[in-house]
């Protein structure tokens, strides 16, 4: 998917059902920015992740674990973007990651 197809994609109001995109929608830097990363993550998943998850499958291994891996992954990194460092989604989870001045970008 190249950056216009992408673009495309996030003109269309349905393009994921449930994900407040006002913001991003407002502007053409927001429409950049999601045409930018639709492109890009479509990119990973074609040309890095599927072709990983083939490789396993034909080995005899359970490629399923990685995509809940990749799952798992993708929900911390959107946590991140959501909340800035040192807060969280929930108070019981305690601080997050850098909250200590131990992570990176301390100092």
């Amino acid at each position: 998917m190249d950056e216009q197809e992408a673009a495309d994609l996030v003109a269309d109001e349905e393009w994921i059902d449930g994900v407040d995109r006002a913001v991003l929608s407002d502007s053409p830097e927001g429409r950049a920015m999601a045409a930018a990363f639709i492109a890009t993550f479509g990119d990973f998943i074609s040309n890095t992740v599927r072709p990983v998850l083939r490789g396993v499958a034909d080995a005899g291994g359970e490629p399923q674990l990685l995509v809940n891996g990749l799952a798992q992954m993708l929900r911390d990194v959107a946590e991140c973007v959501e909340f800035p460092v040192g807060e969280t989604a929930s108070s019981d989870r305690g601080p997050g990651p850098g909250a200590t001045g131990d992570g990176p970008g301390a100092g």
